[in-house]
């Protein structure tokens, strides 16, 4: 029979400080430079932002990103004015409401989504790879673990869990 004895408080408490600490150790900064290395510089936070939102969310009216980006309208319209010069984006009048504006990827978007999912997980593959296979077998079952608690959560919470992604 397994042992499934639990560590002391303490313990438990420095194991979680621990797997924090790991986990935020990419700060703010490293993301960004991360994330500008991806796209090549042609994004802004704010841009992926805006992406990623189209991307989950479908097309959306201008006030919605606004809202999103916690901005006002008029710097939302400077925002997506780029956006679309750049070929990511493209306006749409909605079909029941002429009065709004809706904001709606483009195909040229699409890639560029597909194109950053790909680089990352290229990224990815080269870290681990150079992971020894024990190294890897205990990130998978942290990560599934982690995945498990999410869901958990989220369903405490009445948010409901995400599809999984593929591992």
């Amino acid at each position: 029979m397994e042992d499934t004895k639990q560590p002391a408080p303490a313990a438990r408490r420095q194991l979680v400080d621990d797997a924090l600490e790991e986990m935020v150790q990419h700060g703010p900064s490293g993301m960004m430079r991360s994330i500008r290395r991806w796209s090549s510089g042609r994004l802004s936070m704010v841009n992926l932002h805006v992406l990623m939102a189209l991307a989950h969310e479908g097309a959306l009216p201008m006030h919605a990103i606004a809202e999103s980006l916690d901005v006002s309208q008029a710097s939302t319209t400077g925002i997506i004015d780029r956006m679309e010069e750049l070929g990511y984006v493209t306006r749409e009048r909605d079909e029941d409401d002429r009065r709004v504006v809706n904001v709606v990827l483009t195909d040229a978007g699409h890639e560029l989504i597909a194109d950053l999912a790909t680089e990352r997980r290229e990224r990815l593959a080269q870290m681990l790879g150079t992971m020894t296979d024990e190294d890897l077998a205990a990130l998978t079952q942290g990560l599934r673990a982690l995945r498990a608690a999410r869901e958990c959560l989220a369903d405490e919470h009445g948010h409901g869990a995400r599809p999984s992604a593929r591992a």
